[in-house]
């Protein structure tokens, strides 16, 4: 990814919409989200080109622990 690190499809990670990005300044930094009332922590490791402001693009294992990969879009919040 964009801050340099190689990780796996079922690692909690996510690439950070560049709005938000800022030359990698949030590189490795822990997120909660939270979707449908359930939360977890991830990990930034990349930066999303194509997510709106304020959008994650989330790994495999993430997405999939909030929801499986065919619903295709989640709706949630996160924070630092």
């Amino acid at each position: 990814g964009a801050c340099g690190a190689f990780n796996g499809p079922n690692d909690f990670i996510v690439a950070l919409n560049s709005c938000e990005f800022n030359g990698g300044s949030h590189c490795f930094q822990t997120i909660t989200i939270t979707v449908n009332g359930v939360s977890t922590q991830a990990q930034i490791t990349d930066e999303c080109p194509g997510c709106p402001c304020g959008g994650l693009d989330l790994s495999q294992g993430l997405f999939e622990f909030f929801a499986p990969t065919s619903v295709g879009e989640l709706s949630g919040s996160w924070s630092y």
